[in-house]
């Protein structure tokens, strides 16, 4: 027996544009088992299939249902039919639980129910209202099965597996659809899947609602733009990383034969706009840009990191100004895919006047791996967005798919409401009593007088009321260097100087000299009174010891007077013979000058007759009177000096 050969018209064979897909195609297609689970339908929750497929048997006809069992369909328009009846609906819905009914027993379920309609022409409202009796259906065969099985309705359980349904809606980056039945004119067999990246279409409420926007996108539907006259349909694609720019405004219509080839490799695409460029902006082999790194550590001030600050400035400029510059093809794109890292976003939106605006549904990030942006890349990308997926599963395979892939999502985790604590009431102050007042106010008393040194009101008030105070007064007195207090409390009141007052000894606590003096004078007239070395009291100190003391100060204090005044004497004799010296250099300068100004005068310039003028009336011809005056005198002073010289040395 010969191979069947394949179909003339098989698309199998040939990459599939999402695009693009066959009309034939399109009509047949359904959303595929996790998808089409209905997101309202809390109480369905997932478990194995039937073992028999719906599909397997039947009536006779070269069409069939997947999800009904027992029916079949001899022209395409019957089964478009039988695809919008509740029935339909219903079994689609149930799948998941294993739960297919036949038309009999369909019958049986919708006869408590009234005016389930199945009509192709039924209004909205009553759509509305058949969704809501098939949901009730669902719920009440669902209710029963657990009645029959003896088990139990656990709520909390239902509702973990329904949401984890839905966020495996949610999560699938591809969408897959499959045919109902085989199509054997496109070559497209029964155990087939189409995938299509979720990124394609708009954010939809339910996932099957993804089959009549794959309708609505195709080109044949909407061969331009709405509202403008015959603009081709495009999308953006924007990526920047490692300084490395890419971007390409692609529109989803093929290129003509007449139309010029923008990049090289792209074939059949058509290039609106292009662009690519490079700035440093990154260390090698060290990943992420400046600015992050400026900001996890301090900021480097190396030439290299300057040059790497310049260029993400630039090309943050060089982007932006791009953006500027086709802001019109970019408002005609249907999708705007972004490859961009947090801090890279900020170069496409984000800032004043952006052409592009923070929220805007339709920016997409790329659902796979990229690299580099380059041109080529972003043709890569382009292929893979535009590119339907195709794969060959049975449905136990999709089934042990769907089942693992629900599996593997994590229990949503319960959010736990912080519970406030009650802020803790101020505690209320202490309502004092007249008498504790009182004693505080004296308390205050005491401390003023203390530390004004006001011994005579302190004599009285401390008589009076001598039982309320303790040895603190004592370090209160000394702290202040009240020498008055101290002798007064030391040798009338006689507080005891051993007692710590912070951990200290109220010697230790002195600020003066003086009030230490008090306590050594007081140890020194009444050693036997107390402890003194306890005290930390060195040896006591009469008055014939502080006057010698004192009068060793006082001489300590002449002798180092006496001293300043000789120093003093010395450097202003110093300073005076110092000066001395340089007025009579600068006489001796000044004659010098002179004499060296009045060479070139003397003699009148001609022969000297023998006999002639002295030459030291020579030099001193052209001076002035006092000039002369002042060399004699120089001349006598030098002559009495070598004359002194001579005697001393005979």
């Amino acid at each position: 027996m010969a191979p069947p050969t394949a179909a003339p018209n098989a698309i199998l064979t040939r990459a599939i544009n999402v695009y693009a897909l066959p009309k034939e195609l399109l009509d047949n297609l359904i959303v595929r088992s996790i998808q089409a689970e209905a997101p309202e339908e809390e109480d369905a929750q997932p478990s194995s299939r039937s073992k028999t497929d719906a599909a397997s048997s039947g009536p006779a006809g070269s069409l069939r249902c997947q999800a009904c069992p027992d029916i079949g369909f001899e022209t395409v328009e019957d089964q478009r039919a039988h695809f919008k009846s509740d029935w339909h609906r219903y079994n689609v819905k149930a799948r998941m639980t294993g739960r297919a009914v036949s038309a009999e027993e369909w019958e049986g379920m919708v006869e408590g129910v009234s005016s389930i309609s199945g009509s192709a022409s039924s209004s909205s409202g009553s759509s509305d209202e058949s969704q809501s009796k098939v949901s009730r259906l669902l719920r009440k065969a669902k209710l029963n099965a657990n009645i029959n099985g003896g088990g139990s309705v656990d709520s909390d359980e239902e509702a973990e597996v329904a949401d984890r349904v839905r966020r495996a809606q949610l999560r699938t980056a591809v969408i897959w659809f499959s045919p109902s039945s085989p199509l054997p004119a496109l070559g497209v067999p029964q155990d087939t899947q189409f995938g299509i990246h979720r990124a394609l279409f708009p954010p939809l409420d339910t996932a099957s609602d993804y089959l009549g926007e794959l309708r609505r996108m195709q080109l044949s539907a909407r061969p331009s733009i709405e509202g403008t006259d015959g603009e081709d349909r495009r999308i953006t694609l924007l990526m920047v990383a490692g300084g490395h720019f890419a971007g390409m405004v692609v529109g989803l219509k093929p290129r003509g034969k007449g139309d010029k080839m923008e990049v090289k490799g792209a074939g059949e695409i058509k290039i609106f706009k292009h662009k690519t460029f490079h700035r440093y902006t990154t260390r090698k082999k060290q990943g992420g840009s400046q600015a992050l790194n400026d900001n996890a550590k301090s900021k480097a001030v190396s030439a290299g990191a300057m040059l790497r600050r310049y260029g993400e400035a630039a090309l943050q400029e060089e982007i932006r100004q791009l953006m500027s510059d086709w802001e019109e093809d970019i408002a005609m794109s249907e999708r705007v895919f972004i490859r961009a890292s947090t801090h890279g976003r900020k170069s496409f939106v984000g800032y004043e006047g952006a052409v592009l605006e923070k929220n805007d549904a339709r920016i997409r990030v790329f659902p796979f791996p990229t690299r580099r942006p380059t041109l080529q890349e972003l043709l890569r990308c382009w292929h893979e967005l535009v590119r339907t997926k195709v794969s060959h599963l049975s449905s136990d395979a999709l089934q042990a798919l769907d089942d693992a892939y629900i599996a593997s999502l994590q229990p949503r985790k319960p959010i736990i409401k912080p519970v406030t604590a009650p802020a803790p009431s101020a505690p209320s102050a202490p309502i004092k009593t007249p008498d504790e007042l009182a004693r505080e106010d004296r308390q205050r008393r005491l401390s003023e007088m203390i530390k004004k040194g006001r011994l005579d009101a302190l004599r009285p008030f401390w008589e009076k009321h001598q039982s309320e105070f303790d040895n603190s007064a004592l370090g209160l007195a000394c702290t202040s260097g009240q020498e008055d207090i101290i002798r007064f409390f030391l040798d009338e009141i006689r507080l005891d100087p051993t007692v710590s007052i912070d951990g200290k000894k109220p010697y230790d606590l002195c600020s003066t000299r003086g009030a230490r003096n008090v306590f050594r004078r007081t140890r020194y007239e009444h050693e036997e009174w107390y402890d003194w070395a306890v005290a930390h009291v060195p040896s006591g100190l009469s008055e014939e010891m502080e006057e010698k003391q004192d009068s060793k100060k006082a001489e300590r204090r002449k002798g180092l007077k006496e001293k300043l005044k000789e120093r003093e004497k010395a450097r202003s004799e110093a300073e005076a013979a110092e000066e001395g010296e340089k007025e009579k250099e600068r006489r001796l300068e000044e004659v010098d000058r002179q004499r060296k100004a009045a060479m070139p005068t003397m003699g009148g310039g001609g022969v000297q007759k023998l006999g002639g003028r002295d030459s030291k009336t020579l030099g001193m011809g052209g001076m002035s009177e006092e000039m002369r005056m002042r060399v004699e005198r120089e001349r006598r002073a030098k002559a009495a000096e070598a004359r002194f010289a001579n005697l001393g040395a005979k």
